[in-house]
């Protein structure tokens, strides 16, 4: 039987290459190819909708304990610490905060490959559709525009001239720094903007929150004004900014409501001009692209750390780790400019407050069951460890406390993520006015004074005063690094890392009959080279994973 098994082999192997190999080419049921796919209004539509998933998941998503975009726009700030349990803790961030990052920096690769994964996404639908096809195709494209033109200003304001990339690249190109300069990118990234503006769909009312999750004319119109703000032209962006406003399609929210912009309630109020839209489909699993898509443990980084209370206030909705501080001088700065108003008191307290003012567990659900003079002396509220909470100040940030209304539905924060709110582009159009000696921008930086509750309003358009009212208002909100930058601000910089406060009680420390706080410093970095240097951190560098696989790139100074 053998000798006929080995000829019939032989033959079936010898016929095998003269199989006609389209037979295995089977198409994949359920699967449309790329040839077929970018043709209707219903294609765009898509595409544009694969875009904001990309956007919300690279910008707003995050990376584990931490959201890079906003590690990298608010820990090189001067009016931020890291702090953390001790010297250490969480060191990558400490590390920006101190500067004392590289180039192999994981937050500093994480956000750079993050921004081109959403410029790629951009590309897909600019690229693969065109402009006069349909009125649907037209506000697709330029939607994708604005998101595209908001990335490379990001990237233009982290890393000064990083590629430009406005087409899909091939899988062997290597792109280049952009050749013009800073500014021309900065103003490349404008120009996009008021050419898609055109397609837009406007916002409908101050009311409408679905206008308020969608790049409309107000987003594109105040990126371009923040584009050119920071490429020096103050005209341009005056007009720009001065559309948003005009349009009428935007308010601040009122002063006791200045708490709830950070929160689930205030999601799509008529503050927001853009933010990224979180939507808890019940169907779709926790690791199936909700974590992905939130900030996740972000919530417990800027949490006030737990484990060294004697409990946690009630209105902290998770463990805490204690990552997050606001700088002593600013914070006494800007207590002294606001007084008891509704933004100082929803953005900072000071020790006292946060004893007294906050409901803890001992008040078993009554805040008014304990005199003033009882809570500072309850053993059961305020700081038991007697190291202190390391990084620390005199006062404690509230603005980013996770609320429970911000996990309701789930064991994570599942907010909108804000990318533009009205108060940034009243102060952006009062800082464009201040440098064109135009009062015309006086009027708005009252209105955000004002709406403050603050107990100093201007009488007179300074630039001074818009720069202390940026830095009061948009604290943690990606702004003062850029602000900085901007105005070469860099004296406290240079000092950042070198003495590190903690806050600690002197009822535990000292047993004082009350609570008290008070700090103290250490130099855990002594010998260190911390601090901002002139002529090398004013731009992150290029991370090595990307240039030691792209020569075509060049550092940054100071980064070789």
């Amino acid at each position: 039987m053998k000798k006929y098994i080995f000829p019939l082999l032989l033959i079936a192997v010898m016929l095998f290459p003269a199989c006609n190999e389209d037979l295995l080419d089977i198409p994949q049921k359920g699967v449309i190819g790329i040839d077929s796919f970018y043709q209707t209004d219903e294609d765009a539509e898509s595409a544009l909708v694969n875009l904001y998933g990309d956007f919300i998941t690279n910008i707003g998503g995050n990376d584990g304990i931490y959201v890079p975009y906003n590690i990298i726009f608010n820990y090189c700030a001067d009016n931020v610490l890291a702090a953390g349990e001790f010297y250490g803790d969480n060191d990558q961030f400490a590390s920006i905060n101190e500067f004392r990052f590289d180039s192999q920096s994981t937050v500093v690769y994480q956000l750079y490959r993050r921004l081109y994964f959403v410029i790629y996404h951009a590309n897909l639908v600019i690229d693969n559709f065109e402009y006069g096809e349909s009125a649907v195709k037209d506000r697709c494209i330029s939607e994708a525009r604005v998101v595209r033109a908001w990335c490379h200003m990001i990237a233009a304001l982290a890393w000064g001239n990083p590629p430009l990339i406005d087409h899909l690249l091939a899988a062997e190109d290597k792109p280049i720094n952009f050749e013009g300069s800073h500014e021309d990118l900065l103003k490349w990234c404008a120009t996009e903007c008021a050419e898609a503006v055109q397609y837009l769909d406007e916002r409908e009312s101050p009311a409408d929150k679905d206008g308020a999750v969608k790049v409309t004319k107000g987003f594109a119109w105040a990126v371009q004004g923040k584009a050119l703000l920071n490429a020096g032209d103050y005209a341009g962006a005056k007009t720009a900014l001065k559309n948003v406003i005009s349009s009428g399609k935007y308010a601040l929210v009122p002063g006791e409501e200045f708490g709830n912009l950070f929160h689930l309630s205030g999601d799509g109020n008529e503050e927001k001009v853009f933010e990224l839209n979180l939507i808890n489909n019940a169907s779709i699993g926790d690791w199936d692209g909700k974590i992905q898509r939130s900030t996740w443990m972000e919530m417990n980084l800027w949490g006030w750390r737990s484990s060294r209370l004697a409990a946690s206030p009630t209105m902290q909705a998770d463990q805490g780790w204690g990552g997050l501080a606001i700088e002593n001088e600013f914070a006494k700065e800007f207590a002294a400019n606001d007084g008891d108003s509704y933004r100082r008191k929803a953005t900072i307290i000071n020790y006292e407050e946060f004893l007294t003012e906050l409901e803890w567990p001992s008040d078993k659900g009554d805040t008014n069951s304990m005199t003033k003079a009882q809570k500072l002396t309850d053993p059961d509220r305020g700081i038991v460890n007697p190291d202190g909470l390391y990084g620390q100040s005199e006062y404690l940030q509230r603005k980013h406390i996770v609320a429970k209304e911000d996990r309701s539905t789930n064991s994570y924060r599942f907010n909108n993520f804000i990318i533009m709110r009205y108060a940034d582009v009243l102060l952006m159009y009062a800082e464009a006015c201040a440098q064109t000696n135009d009062n015309d921008g006086l009027q708005y930086l009252q209105m955000v004074q004002q709406r403050a509750g603050s107990d100093y309003v201007s009488s007179s358009l300074t630039l001074a005063d818009v720069k202390k009212e940026r830095n009061y208002e948009l604290w943690m909100e990606g702004s003062r690094w850029i602000d900085m930058k901007r105005w070469g601000e860099f004296d406290k910089a240079r000092n950042a890392g070198k003495k590190i406060p903690s806050l600690k009680d002197a009822f535990i420390n000292d047993g004082e009959p009350a609570h008290r706080g008070y700090i103290t410093f250490s130099e855990p970095n002594a010998g260190k080279q911390v601090g901002f240097t002139e002529g090398k951190h004013e731009w992150f560098p290029y991370p090595y994973n990307v240039t030691s696989i792209n020569p075509n790139l060049i550092q940054n100074p100071g980064w070789e």
